[in-house]
């Protein structure tokens, strides 16, 4: 499936239940109640591929609010700096464990005519990116209870304490 727009890494995912990860990336009440699809690439993107999104704290409809123009470098030394930062980044990401590239589809569309500041307030603060160009993904995990885990088929092992 070709996906594009907000991902995030597995690391702050994992073993997570559908209604912690609603309230880390975003997303209002209830929103994944209904379940969620759980994605990584299968190729990593370029640093043409995306633009920097800071914090689930900020939502998408707010980055350049709250950031400025940190996609909009100006002059040759910003657009190196720029460039750089965006290799350092995608070189941390992965396919495999849990440095890869997460993309959460709620079962639950978004809602026509309701404000996205309604739909989309402030997470708790977790790294995001947005992939600008599509990105040809795979489903890893669906979890369909909200209290559910999202338990990734790598890269992840549970601890249980006896």
């Amino acid at each position: 499936m070709s996906l594009r727009g907000f991902f995030t890494t597995q690391k702050y995912l994992q073993g997570k239940t559908l209604r912690e990860i609603e309230r880390l990336l975003g997303f209002n009440d209830g929103r994944l109640s209904k379940g969620a699809k759980f994605f990584t690439p299968l190729i990593l993107p370029g640093i043409d591929g995306f633009e920097f999104a800071g914090y689930s704290q900020v939502a998408g409809h707010h980055t350049q609010a709250q950031y400025g123009n940190i996609n909009s470098p100006e002059g040759p030394a910003e657009k190196k700096q720029y460039d750089e930062m965006k290799k350092k980044v995608a070189g941390s990401w992965t396919l495999y464990g849990s440095e890869r590239l997460i993309k959460v589809l709620p079962v639950t569309r978004p809602r026509d005519g309701v404000p996205d500041d309604f739909q989309y307030p402030p997470g708790l603060g977790i790294p995001q990116w947005k992939m600008t160009n599509q990105v040809e993904c795979r489903v890893i995990s669906f979890v369909r209870d909200y209290d559910g885990r999202f338990i990734p088929d790598q890269g992840y092992k549970e601890i249980r304490i006896k």
